[in-house]
């Protein structure tokens, strides 16, 4: 599982800063960066320290959400480098679903026995909130109780720029019609550094964590995602992390911590030379760091499969992860930057689970166990 370089023994240092996580003390960047940087005895010692922690905090239960995700449209007037999903709207393969085209994804869905549908699109320059509510409203045409989980942090500060409206009320006006919670997606890496080189014309920081923070005042739940692998540095990977755990000591609005591994494929980063995803090590540094610095803040950590294929997001369940996400049914920004995954049936997540011991379960969105 674990390359064999650097097979040292863990710095006494290395194993002070897992002790005090283990003890329940919360780590600085400064230790963050330190395991995020952990290689041979000191990643095994992190990846065990991890899933010793995942066992006090949720158990052996490993959950799953059955989703379908439903990405209305590719057109886009980001320019995002890590992207190869976008499209302009005069380029022949550009679309947007149209009421009867969501209708049928719906019903797709409903029929599958889906509880959730993850709905998201590009920055459609011509969109405005009445477009976001038709959507909510086409959904609930269908089914009254599907979960409506919609509308990244970006959409909705594009809603709100469109319409020039605050957030408030464009979050208000969306629940009323039907949302449910929102996917804490557009976070990619939360400094500006990053962000300046990466999708510079995207919201900052400080907004993501304005709209985050409105949303959950509001009574809408998100989640809290990382893209990593692309420029950013350990110590910015800490930074991020840290930012999400005081959000979430003041909102307690998140209900889980998605790690996204950057697929280059297609990508404007890829034709600059970034060309290959994070190794296996480094997905298991982010996992496990992960899971000891939000420990008694963010204790869901999902594996996605998408990004990871099933045998990496299995083994990130051995590194503090306990959550597969979701079944998606149809998934298309990770498949336009190379995956070639889009849909897990349950009981291919559920075998995936049993292999290592531990007890599948279905879920909600927001984690109550079906």
């Amino acid at each position: 599982m674990l390359t064999k370089k650097g097979t040292a023994p863990a710095e006494p240092y290395f194993e002070e800063i897992l002790q005090r996580a283990l003890a329940g003390e919360e780590l600085s960047v400064a230790d963050g960066e330190c395991l995020l940087r952990a290689d041979g005895e000191e990643l095994r010692a992190l990846v065990r320290a991890a899933d010793e922690m995942r066992q006090r905090k949720v158990g052996d239960i490993v959950t799953y959400v059955k989703n379908r995700n439903l990405n209305f449209t590719n057109i886009c007037i980001g320019t995002c480098k890590f992207c190869a999903f976008r499209r302009s709207p005069s380029d022949s393969d550009s679309y947007v679903l149209t009421c009867e085209e969501i209708e049928a994804r719906v019903r797709e869905a409903v029929s599958f026995g889906a509880t959730e549908i993850c709905a998201q699109g590009g920055l459609h320059p011509d969109l405005g909130l009445e477009d976001y509510l038709g959507i909510i409203r086409t959904i609930r045409k269908i089914s009254p109780d599907i979960h409506i989980h919609a509308f990244s942090p970006a959409e909705l500060d594009h809603i709100a720029r469109h319409e020039g409206m605050a957030i408030e009320e464009v979050v208000k006006a969306l629940r009323d019609a039907g949302l449910n919670s929102v996917p804490g997606t557009a976070a990619e890496i939360l400094v500006e550094r990053v962000r300046s080189i990466i999708c510079p014309k995207k919201i900052s920081s400080a907004r993501w964590v304005e709209v985050i923070e409105s949303c959950h005042r509001l009574g809408v739940p998100t989640t809290a995602t990382m893209l990593y692998g692309t420029v950013e540095s350990p110590h910015e990977r800490a930074e991020h992390l840290v930012l999400l755990r005081d959000v979430q000591r003041w909102t307690r609005g998140f209900t889980e911590f998605v790690p996204l591994a950057f697929m280059p494929y297609n990508t404007p980063l890829w034709k600059d030379g970034e060309r290959s995803p994070p190794d296996i090590n480094e997905n298991l540094r982010v996992h496990a760091a992960a899971r000891l610095m939000l420990a008694g803040y963010i204790d869901n950590i999902q594996a996605s499969w998408v990004k990871l294929g099933p045998r990496g997001a299995q083994l990130m369940l051995t590194a503090g992860a306990n959550d597969l996400g979701g079944t998606l049914i149809e998934e298309n920004i990770t498949r336009a930057a190379g995956g070639n995954l889009h849909i897990m049936m349950p009981r291919q997540l559920e075998l995936l689970i049993l292999e290592l011991g531990r007890v599948p379960r279905q879920r909600t969105t927001t984690y109550e166990l079906i």
